[in-house]
């Protein structure tokens, strides 16, 4: 990674030099057999150690700054996917499932969640995809209609990370209209609130918390809306514009790893007296590697 691009600070670089050595020494030999517990940890360990404020925004609720630092996330998740997936995953999605409160949370929300999350006290989640409602996010289902002093919440969400581990989830779910962005609400929803079920656990390839959520008349108190009513899709929107960036800077990270990887082969594996890396193709293919490598991390 080249750090002398204009568009880093020297505290940027700061940052990156820190986190590689934090990386280097407390992810390399990390146990993640048990997936949920190695998330867990990780995300305690992300946090005590400090990195987890690079994913909230405000000083006063546990964040590094007043607002998140795009450039920060993405050097952050690089650094952390070149080193163990799963870690650039826990600290991901701290940052997403909290984004909204960060954004759009009343006082009283942010003061009562952010700093957990920055501290890796509370695991987060951000809960918007359903069974029919995947990219064509405005299609949701999930309803929520007010009774008093309460919204009470029905339906489906599902391939919801850190679902199952979270201890609260920003959920998104219609509270009128018909059909399409307008009328869709979000919601914090804290994951031992009675109607809330975790009904299923996901295997991927790449093991890491999924779920799916049932609502069943999940009672939550009017004050955990975020935001004003109706006006959720353009909060889900804002939340996952804030962090999309980060996920090509994550892919590169994934790439430098494999990369190393495959230099670290090239240099050791012998045939016909010389080793594979001698090989002109070989050599030239490396290149090749490393400047699309580059010319990603670049456009992201």
């Amino acid at each position: 990674m080249s750090l002398d691009w204009p568009f880093f600070d020297a505290h940027h670089r700061q940052l990156a030099d820190e986190l590689e050595t934090w990386a280097a020494t407390h992810l390399g030999e990390r146990d993640t057999t048990d997936t949920d517990a190695a998330c867990r940890a990780l995300v305690s360990d992300l946090g005590r150690d400090g990195w987890l404020r690079h994913a909230v925004g405000g000083q006063k609720v546990g964040g590094f700054s007043e607002t998140i630092d795009t450039r920060a996330i993405c050097l952050i998740r690089e650094t952390l996917a070149r080193h163990l997936g799963l870690a650039d995953f826990a600290f991901a999605m701290q940052g997403l499932g909290s984004g909204a409160i960060t954004l759009f949370g009343s006082d009283e929300q942010k003061n009562r969640y952010l700093p957990g999350v920055s501290d890796g006290a509370l695991i987060a989640a951000f809960a918007l995809s359903e069974p029919e409602a995947g990219s064509d996010a405005a299609a949701l289902r999930c309803s929520a209609r007010l009774e008093g002093s309460e919204y009470v919440l029905t339906g489906t969400k599902t391939w919801i990370s850190n679902g199952g581990i979270a201890d609260f989830y920003t959920v998104f779910a219609r509270t009128g209209g018909e059909g399409g962005p307008d009328g869709i609400s979000a919601f914090i929803v804290d994951a031992d609130t009675p109607g809330l079920e975790v009904t299923e656990r996901i295997e991927v390839i790449a093991p890491h918390p999924l779920a799916t959520l049932e609502f069943r008349e999940c009672r939550v108190p009017r004050t955990q809306l975020l935001g004003e009513p109706g006006k959720g899709f353009p909060i889900a929107m804002d939340t996952l514009d804030l962090f999309r960036t980060s996920v090509a800077a994550a892919a590169v990270g994934f790439a430098r790893r494999a990369f190393a990887e495959a230099l670290s082969h090239v240099t050791s594996r012998a045939m016909f007296g010389r080793t594979l890396g001698d090989f002109q193709l070989t050599k030239a293919k490396l290149a090749d590697m490393a400047t699309a490598i580059d010319a990603s991390a670049l456009l992201t």
